[in-house]
């Protein structure tokens, strides 16, 4: 991540790049969608709103899909196992992504 406004620090970020698609027979909000990122180490990448990030949002008709972008602080960001999380609505299960920064 680079700084690009004052007060912003440059530093190690992921970038987690969510996409949903309801294939449900009834809308479904996203608007609370919580994602959070951990290391395979326990440690949390922290939530961050530099670099632009863009969550999920509003309600998604039957065969819709939207897409949101998420920001972690995590140091070291690169060459680590990652454990995403997404619910997408309190109540609903929630779904666990895996996979390697670069």
């Amino acid at each position: 991540m680079t700084a690009s406004t004052p007060g912003e620090v440059s530093g190690p970020a992921v970038e987690v790049e969510i996409r949903v698609t309801n294939n449900s027979a009834e809308d479904q909000d996203v608007n609370s969608a919580v994602v959070t990122l951990a290391a395979e180490d326990g440690e949390y990448g922290i939530p961050t709103l530099a670099g632009g990030p863009t969550a999920l949002e509003g309600s998604l008709a039957p065969g819709e899909t939207a897409v949101g972008t998420y920001m972690f602080m995590l140091n070291p960001a690169g060459d680590r196992e990652v454990v995403v999380l997404v619910n997408y609505s309190a109540g609903e299960p929630i779904a666990r992504f895996t996979g390697s920064t670069s």
